[in-house]
């Protein structure tokens, strides 16, 4: 059976990740190296992309959910989830299935997105066509700067890229009591597509006051800095070193 999440470094305190729209394991390697010995990574494996090209990639929201959150409910180890970009709404989801199912994760960590009632998604854009998809994907930022300018990688990154939109799509927010996990906030400071409110939105959805911390950077966090990254995550688990 193919696991759920990979490991791409060990550590005794796992980190476990949701990257951006359309990104597999590998588009968080350049993280792994920031870390210190005593974080482990991990990141969700999902279908239809790196390792799993060739399986059809998952469009039924729920269903995902929950097959994560038991997955992770076999876990013996402490770990924070952390959800990149669009990464952070299934993250939210899968942290709140765990709790409902009895878990505990340690911290939710949720960079470069909005609260899940307010942010905005794009509804329309998995339905479009090929180029007016990529077009209207580049317009709005919604892949980092280095894919959009591959243009020969489009045809590989598309079907994963469709589903995940297509699961944005058709997320509809249900009031849910607020998380018993502590959640941080993180945000570059020159994102122009999240505003003030949108980020501390987050607060509807912690029992405790969500940390917000910004990053010199723009939405790219873990492309355009990498190291200071890590280090507020590492930070934020209650870690006392980073790899510099």
């Amino acid at each position: 059976m193919t696991p759920w999440f990979v490991q791409l470094k060990e550590g005794e305190r796992a980190l476990i990740t949701f990257p951006h729209a359309g990104g597999g394991p590998a588009s968080l390697n350049e993280l792994a190296a920031h870390l210190p010995p005593e974080v482990g990574l991990w990141a969700v494996n999902l279908p239809g992309r790196q390792a799993r090209l060739a399986e059809a990639p998952r469009t039924d929201l729920e269903g995902l959910v929950d097959d994560l959150a038991r997955d992770l409910l076999a876990r013996h180890e402490p770990y924070t989830l952390f959800g990149y970009c669009s990464g952070a709404l299934l993250a939210y989801l899968v942290c709140r299935r765990v709790v409902e199912l009895g878990g505990a994760p340690e911290r939710l960590v949720v960079a470069s997105f909005a609260a899940p009632d307010v942010t905005p998604l794009l509804r329309r854009l998995p339905s479009l066509p090929s180029w007016l998809f990529w077009e209207q994907l580049i317009e709005l930022g919604g892949v980092p700067p280095e894919l959009a300018e591959r243009e020969a990688l489009w045809p590989v990154l598309e079907p994963a890229l469709r589903a995940d939109f297509g699961l944005l799509a058709g997320y509809h927010h249900r009031p849910a009591p607020p998380l018993p996990t502590p959640v941080t906030v993180l945000y570059g400071a020159r994102d122009g597509s999240l505003s003030r409110g949108g980020l501390l939105g987050w607060r509807r959805h912690s029992a405790s006051r969500p940390v917000l911390r910004a990053l010199d950077t723009t939405h790219w966090l873990a492309e355009e800095a990498p190291g200071p990254l890590a280090a507020a995550i590492v930070e934020e688990m209650g870690c006392a070193s980073v790899t510099a």
